[in-house]
């Protein structure tokens, strides 16, 4: 299973997960449909669906472009009437299939049931992250854009991770740093997570949609790798690809 990223950052996200056979779910779609194509090698027939996580424009350009050309799109946040395609507004327990992938669909909310993302203006953003199996490359999770993560995993083999900010780098003093703080998850919390969701079968942790301003790789990397143990640990940048195995599989 290849794992390959188009865009990562709030200018828009992006990811490709392909199987040996080329079926190939794409994980957000916030970027134009030109340059998805372009990442897909202009290999349309083998798409099998879009997730898509949240409504915000990053993550949800090209949502209508790839329905009217025929994608399943499978965006729970969104009303049915949107197009008969998509999933309507559900509880986060909901599981599906689609060719060799099993979804499992949850809420990205906080104890109490409050969404731990945002607009801009503050108002609450419904959420979800998606958990998908497949024989090829075992458990990933998907999550990207919250605030925390209450929700505890069994044996993850691969997570791609939405870290967008180290609190020591946001200017408080922004009007924008509240949104910083409220919508997305800061290092300390991603590391926290994966910490708590650790198991030797973890294989890879991808870091994904980085702050331009309030990030820095390097030492996101470095503090990843003190809980991550003996994973792989990386910040998904437009071109690379990773090798997701199923860690279960025997070789021989």
């Amino acid at each position: 299973m290849i794992l390959k990223t188009i865009g990562s950052g709030s200018s828009g996200n992006c990811h490709l997960l392909t199987a040996s056979n080329g079926e190939t779910f794409i994980l957000d779609c916030g970027m134009p449909i030109k340059e998805i194509k372009k990442g897909l090698n202009w290999n349309i027939k083998d798409v099998v669906g879009v997730l898509c996580t949240h409504k915000h424009l990053d993550h949800s350009e090209s949502i209508k472009d790839f329905e009217a050309i025929g994608i399943p799109i499978y965006a729970p946040y969104l009303i049915p009437i949107y197009a008969p395609s998509i999933i309507p507004h559900i509880a986060h327990n909901i599981t599906f299939r689609k060719a060799g992938f099993t979804v499992q669909v949850f809420e990205l909310t906080t104890i109490d049931g409050s969404w731990t993302h945002t607009d801009a203006n503050g108002e609450p953003c419904p959420i979800y992250g998606f958990l998908i199996a497949h024989k090829e490359m075992g458990r990933m999770l998907y999550i990207t854009d919250c605030e925390l993560i209450k929700w505890k995993f069994k044996d993850i083999n691969h997570i791609l991770l939405g870290v967008n900010y180290d609190r020591d780098l946001v200017d408080t003093d922004n009007p924008k740093a509240n949104h910083v703080f409220r919508g997305h998850l800061s290092i300390d919390t991603a590391c926290d997570f994966v910490k708590a969701n650790y198991s030797y079968s973890l294989q890879n942790v991808i870091m994904c949609h980085l702050s331009s301003e309030n990030a820095d790789k390097d030492s996101f990397i470095e503090k990843m790798k003190k809980v991550a143990c003996v994973a792989n640990v990386d910040v998904a940048v437009a071109g690379k690809n990773w090798d997701l195995k199923n860690p279960s599989e025997c070789p021989f």
